[in-house]
C-alpha cells in the first residue's frame, strides 16, 4: 500500500470513533437481528471489528452505518458481509474429541436400537453455527465410521450458518493444515484427497451433508428440520446473551425429536437458562436430551 494511502487510513481510524450513543444503537441492533450480546465493556471490541466495514462503504461515521444496516439499499448483502467480522470462525475437525466419542460410542448405538424397534432407519444431525463446515462434515466421518447405519438407512447431517463467506468455504470442502490439528493421518487417507498444498473431502462424506444459510434465532431458519435426533451448537452459544440463548434453546428443543440430544460446548450451560432438556453426565462430556414420548 502506498505511504500516502496507508496514513489516509489510518488517520481515518483514528478519527472515526463509536460513541456511546452510537454503541448502543449498533450493539441493540445486533441483538434483535443476531442474537448476538456485547457487554458494556465491548465498546472498542465492537469498534475495531466494523470500523472497515465503514471504510469499505465510504460511510463517516457509525451512525451512517447504523443507518445503512436499518435502511439502506443493500442492506441485506451487508449483514451477511458484517457478520463473519462479529464472531470468531475458529474450528477445525474433531473439536472437542471427547464429546464426540459420547456422539459415536453411546449416542449413536441407541439411536439406532430405538430407530430399529420402531421400524425406521433414518437418521438427521443438525450442526447450528457450522462456520466453514469441519463440524457438519466430522459427524458424517464418525457415521460412517461406525458401521452402524448401512443398508438403506436415510442419512443427513444438516450444517447451517449465517456466515455466507463460511459456507461457501465448506461448500468447497478443500482443508488446509490448521483444520487438522486433532486428526490422525489414518482418518485424513480415508476421508480426503490431496489437492495441492490441502486435502479435499470425499465425495462419500459430502453427500450426507446438506448446508444452508440461516439465522440461528430465527424460526424460518429451520424450515423443514423436523424430528431431529441430535443438534450440536457448540461454542456459539457463548456469543448470546440469556435471553437469546432460550429463544434459540427453544427452537432446537422443538424441532428434535423425543428422547433426541443437544451437544452444547464444554464452556456452555442451561443451568441457569432453562430446565426443558435433560442433563445427561458422561466422562469428560455434558449432554442435554429431550424426554422420550410418555406412552398411556
Amino acid at each position: 500500500m502506498p505511504v500516502a494511502v496507508a496514513r489516509m487510513w489510518d488517520a481515518f481510524d483514528r478519527e472515526v470513533e463509536l460513541s456511546e450513543e452510537e454503541f448502543r444503537l449498533l450493539r441493540d441492533f445486533l441483538h434483535e437481528t443476531f442474537g448476538l450480546y456485547f457487554d458494556d465493556n465491548s465498546r472498542s471490541l465492537l469498534r475495531s471489528r466494523l470500523l472497515g466495514r465503514l471504510t469499505t462503504l465510504d460511510l463517516g461515521s457509525f451512525e451512517d452505518y447504523y443507518h445503512y444496516l436499518r435502511f439502506g439499499p443493500q442492506r441485506a448483502h451487508e449483514l451477511e458481509s458484517m457478520v463473519s467480522h462479529l464472531t470468531n470462525n475458529e474450528t477445525y475437525f474433531f473439536r472437542e474429541a471427547t464429546q464426540l466419542r459420547v456422539f459415536s460410542d453411546k449416542v449413536l448405538p441407541t439411536l439406532r436400537e430405538r430407530k430399529l424397534a420402531a421400524g425406521e432407519r433414518r437418521l438427521r444431525v443438525l450442526s447450528a453455527g457450522c462456520s466453514t463446515g469441519e463440524e457438519p462434515l466430522s459427524l458424517a466421518m464418525i457415521l460412517l465410521d461406525s458401521g452402524q447405519f448401512f443398508w438403506n438407512w436415510d442419512l443427513q447431517v444438516v450444517g447451517m450458518d449465517i456466515d455466507a463467506t463460511a459456507l461457501d468455504k465448506a461448500r468447497r470442502g478443500l482443508y488446509f493444515r490448521n483444520s487438522f490439528r486433532a486428526v490422525e493421518e489414518a482418518l485424513v487417507a480415508r476421508h480426503f484427497t490431496p489437492e495441492g498444498t490441502g486435502q479435499l473431502v470425499k465425495e462419500s462424506v459430502r453427500r450426507l451433508v446438506t448446508l444452508r444459510q440461516g439465522n440461528l434465532v430465527e424460526r424460518a431458519s429451520y424450515a423443514g428440520l423436523t424430528a431431529l435426533d441430535a443438534v450440536f451448537c457448540r461454542n456459539v452459544l457463548i456469543y448470546f446473551s440469556d435471553d437469546s440463548i432460550r429463544r434459540s434453546v427453544q427452537i432446537f428443543f422443538d424441532c428434535l425429536a423425543p428422547g433426541g440430544y443437544l451437544f452444547l460446548g464444554h464452556a456452555e450451560s442451561l443451568s441457569r437458562i432453562t430446565d426443558i432438556f435433560t442433563p445427561i453426565r458422561f466422562q469428560g462430556a455434558l449432554i442435554y436430551q429431550k424426554p422420550p414420548e410418555v406412552t398411556q
